[in-house]
């Protein structure tokens, strides 16, 4: 009996710690801006580089990339502007930007390394 009231106890303390501290909104909308943030950081050297291409060989594709990216520049400083003026209410309203910001994240890095290779 004094185990099961144990347990209930520290099964209780844990829920709560849980459910306050691990799945808070706050911690999803800093890792959205975190993450938003390194993309934009990515972004910027990807751009610098492409850049750089575009003075030696005048391309149609170089700059087009060029704009592309400053799209996506433009996406990630709207989402971290939003996301640090709204808080949303849950954390399921948040796991969608995330993903598709770490799922951003990890294309823009693989594409700097591909651009690092080529300039290299």
């Amino acid at each position: 009996m004094y185990l099961n009231l144990l347990h209930s106890v520290f099964n209780t303390i844990f829920v709560m710690i849980f459910q306050k501290v691990l799945i808070s909104p706050r911690i999803f909308q800093f890792a959205i801006i975190v993450t938003s943030v390194a993309n934009m950081i990515c972004l910027t050297m990807i751009i610098h580089n492409y850049w750089g291409q575009y003075r030696e060989i005048k391309s149609k594709i170089t700059l087009s990339l060029i704009l592309l990216f400053l799209v996506f520049m433009v996406q990630n400083f709207i989402f971290t502007v939003y996301f640090l003026l709204y808080l949303p209410k849950n954390c399921i309203d948040i796991i969608g930007p995330l993903l598709f910001l770490g799922c951003e994240f990890i294309v823009l890095t693989l594409f700097l390394r591909g651009v690092r290779n080529q300039i290299s």
